[in-house]
């Protein structure tokens, strides 16, 4: 018997058009009317999620930043998992010396110590990748109007934000280099004592070690008297892998999915596009 659900957001729970649909909002509240629980695991800030979920008409707990954040309905900070000073200084360093976009994710809010021109490259590439259909030249044209490029807060260093003691949760890059963006997600964790994985193949995301969807998951339950066997997680990307171990009873995949998820789960769902997780949710609970 399922008595929790753990649901990734983008390409999972939202759809490619940046919405929570009716039928996946009815399924989960359906599920929390008899008894089961839901909570979102996302690699996004409780601040970008939150927002988008009370939308949707859905009332529940948050795994923000890959597990950094613990934080309940009311947005309260419950657990935490911040990464050292030390090493985020050494890891922004090394970023941009690669002439790659930085976004850091913290108490206060998200900072980058980018400049104008990465930062519009970094909005044109997120662009591109839900939107494949526009060309870059169109992409960066209207980056500067999009609203995740009005929303970056700039600062000069990371200096500003240790100065106001504000804890850091996740750093995060968007980049066309493929390439590199795979490289790094494989050396940073090795030079430094870091989790590094990605949500699309465009992006890194770098959390505390112990700061991983699948680790958290296990707490978070462990914590409620729930076992794994009662869990059922549904992802679709890289940072959703840890989730979806055989640990838990009802692992699946979404079927816009990477084939690493698709592999690794037991089972498979529909598309994001097309009410996957409530689908998922109908059959199983």
């Amino acid at each position: 018997m399922i008595k929790l659900i753990a649901s990734d957001m983008d390409g999972t729970l939202v759809s490619s058009d940046h919405a929570i649909s009716e039928a996946n909002s009815q399924a989960i509240k359906r599920a929390q009317n008899k008894g089961v629980e839901f909570i979102i695991t996302t690699g996004r800030s409780f601040e970008d999620a939150h927002s988008q979920v009370v939308d949707a008409g859905i009332e529940c707990n948050y795994l923000v930043m890959n597990g950094s954040e613990l934080r309940n309905a009311q947005g309260e900070i419950v657990q935490s998992l911040y990464l050292e000073n030390s090493v985020v200084k050494k890891i922004v360093a090394e970023l941009m010396e690669n002439n790659l976009f930085v976004e850091l994710y913290t108490t206060g809010g998200s900072f980058s110590p980018s400049d104008e021109e990465t930062c519009k490259d970094a909005v044109a590439t997120k662009i591109i990748n839900f939107h494949p259909e526009i060309s870059y030249e169109e992409a960066y044209q209207s980056a500067k109007e999009h609203f995740l490029y009005k929303e970056i807060n700039r600062i000069a260093t990371v200096d500003e934000l240790i100065e106001q003691d504000y804890k850091i949760g996740k750093i995060i890059s968007f980049s066309a280099k493929r390439a590199l963006i795979a490289q790094l997600r494989t050396e940073l964790s090795k030079k430094y004592p870091v989790n590094a994985t990605g949500s699309f193949d465009i992006n890194l995301e770098i959390t505390n070690p112990l700061a991983d969807k699948g680790k958290a998951i296990m707490h978070y339950a462990a914590n409620k008297g729930i076992t794994l066997d009662e869990v059922m997680t549904i992802g679709d990307s890289y940072n959703d892998l840890g989730m979806l171990s055989d640990s838990f009873g009802y692992t699946v995949a979404m079927g816009n999915a990477i084939e690493a998820v698709k592999a690794q789960a037991k089972y498979l769902t529909d598309t994001n596009d097309a009410n996957g997780v409530g689908k998922a949710i109908a059959r199983f609970v």
